[in-house]
């Protein structure tokens, strides 16, 4: 098998090719541990095993590349609507839910999540190796991953599903009376403890088929590494499809990650020890979101993220905190996993017979709020189960984000998108 390295400080990236595969490790001013990760996992490409940091980084790219798959289908449903999501929320609900999945559902779910080349026990195992890798990466962040299983009075869960959320997904298994009205409060109660009382409810009944909820919860909360001042924040005029609004927007002059071309431009806003961003992408044209939108496929996804370079100017950003709530059936059928929806289900790996399942409904709520301080960014993906038989150097930029955007908050060592946005009016 042919191997090689490609170290390019400049294009911020480098990158380990072993046969057809490729990973890209970006690198930052003073990467050197960068540097050595890339090196490390060169080297052991070329010894013929594959470590669990080459396992671990296939998942992230399947991760964001079916987040992106999401998303482009809810920004194409509602285009000049805001949208905000959890790739990562909605990847670990689902890639959970289908730990009990058997046969063609396995094969549809594990294809729609880019998924079907790893083994299953090796998606479990990445999403370990990942969810401890994201809530150690830095001390001035907070970000937490929770799971939990809320099952039915009187339905089983196999052992070894349940023992496999346990050790993989750290999932808490509890079961419930679903025909009390308290088992909703139950299982809202915890999402608002998981994501410190941003998101309240994601479920508002339980019916009478519904058998068990599988729910992933996301919190984040970043302070900026070098806050914005108050006192320079003032209403401004933002560009809407239609017409103009005053926004509260913040103002800060320094060195940035920036970087720009023909049809946008781009700044990296660092949390804490700058492994975490806020990554802003602003069209070159006022009404060019959807075009940006359109033409970020998932071949040239990773490459919006290289390409950054310190350059000093001044960065205007609208203050904003948005709520979303989207039912994402629809979504997962067009994508390729309607046959986990009907009966014809296979989750046999999931619940003891008699019983059988299928998914009924998945739920993702966000939350988020940019100020002068800092993010705050939440997520719930609930799975409900039912019952089935670089610029030039020498001259300042100025970034003046006045008209709709696209937002990432992304860990630059692993390159996972914990959330993904589509900004059309920044509101209050």
């Amino acid at each position: 098998m042919s191997c090689q390295l490609a170290c390019s400080r400049n294009a911020g990236t480098a990158t380990a090719i072993v046969g057809r595969k490729r990973w890209l490790c970006p690198i930052r001013s003073g990467g050197t541990m960068n540097l050595l990760l890339a090196a490390i996992l060169f080297c052991s490409a070329a010894s013929g095993a594959q470590p669990a940091a080459i396992r671990t980084a296939e998942l992230v790219e399947a991760d964001n590349m079916f987040g992106l798959a999401v998303f482009d289908q809810l920004t194409t449903a509602r285009p000049q609507e805001n949208v905000f999501i959890s790739p990562l929320s909605i990847a670990i609900a689902l890639q959970m839910t289908a730990h009990g999945a058997a046969g063609a559902t396995w094969d549809a779910m594990a294809g729609t999540m880019r998924v079907s080349g790893l083994p299953r026990s090796e998606v479990a195992a990445g999403n370990q190796r990942l969810r401890e890798d994201l809530v150690n990466s830095d001390k001035a962040v907070r970000l937490g991953i929770a799971n939990s299983l809320w099952l039915r009075k009187g339905v089983m869960l196999r052992k070894q599903f349940a023992d496999d959320c346990g050790k993989y997904y750290r999932a808490s298994v509890t079961t419930l009376d679903f025909a009390r009205p308290s088992a909703v409060t139950t299982i809202n109660d915890w999402c608002s403890k998981n994501t410190n009382g941003r998101i309240k409810q994601i479920v508002s009944e339980l019916k009478p088929e519904e058998i068990l909820v599988l729910v992933n919860a996301i919190y984040f909360k970043g302070t900026w590494t070098e806050k914005f001042d108050p006192k320079l924040t003032a209403p401004r005029e933002f560009h809407l499809a239609a017409g103009s609004v005053q926004r509260q927007m913040m103002n800060r002059e320094d060195k940035f990650r920036y970087k720009e071309n023909d049809a946008m431009q781009a700044v990296a806003l660092p949390y804490g020890d700058e492994r975490l961003n806020l990554y802003i992408f602003l069209p070159r044209d006022k009404d060019g979101l959807g075009k940006l939108i359109n033409a970020t496929k998932p071949e040239n996804f990773a490459a919006l993220f290289a390409g950054f370079g310190e350059k000093k100017g001044t960065v205007v950003l609208p203050r904003f905190k948005l709520e979303y709530e989207q039912s994402l059936n629809k979504v997962l059928a067009q994508l390729g996993m309607g046959i986990a929806f009907t009966p014809g289900a296979d989750f046999s790996g999931m619940v003891v017979p008699p019983a059988t399942a299928a998914i009924s409904e998945v739920l993702h709520k966000t939350f988020v709020e940019v100020n002068e301080e800092g993010t705050e960014a939440a997520a719930v993906t609930a799975i409900k189960m039912l019952a089935t038989a670089m610029p030039r150097q020498d001259e300042k930029f100025s970034f003046i984000c006045d008209h709709p955007f696209l937002c990432a908050i992304r860990d630059d060592v692993t390159g996972s998108i914990l959330f993904l946005g589509a900004i059309y009016d920044p509101k209050q």
